[in-house]
């Protein structure tokens, strides 16, 4: 049962983060071209790594989301 409930917990704390990733990314590509080149650079870091921790958390979710996996890999390489 308590399996259960941090698997949940997993899933709620997933969905957070691909809304913050989500409107973060929109907000970046939105005005990346507005940005100098340092805020550019460290606002791509951040998001970066943010996505990548949200891939780490999404690989211990069981089943694996495998397509929620590679879409975030893709966003990574758009931005």
């Amino acid at each position: 049962m308590l399996k259960l409930w941090f698997m949940d917990q997993k899933i709620q704390y997933l969905n957070q983060m691909i809304e913050i990733i989500d409107n973060k990314v929109t907000i970046f590509k939105k005005n990346k071209s507005k940005l100098p080149q340092a805020a550019y650079t460290a606002e791509k870091q951040v998001l970066t790594r943010t996505i990548q921790d949200t891939i780490q958390l999404a690989e211990e979710i069981k089943p694996v989301p495998f397509s929620l996996i590679n879409d975030l890999k893709s966003l990574i390489k758009q931005l």
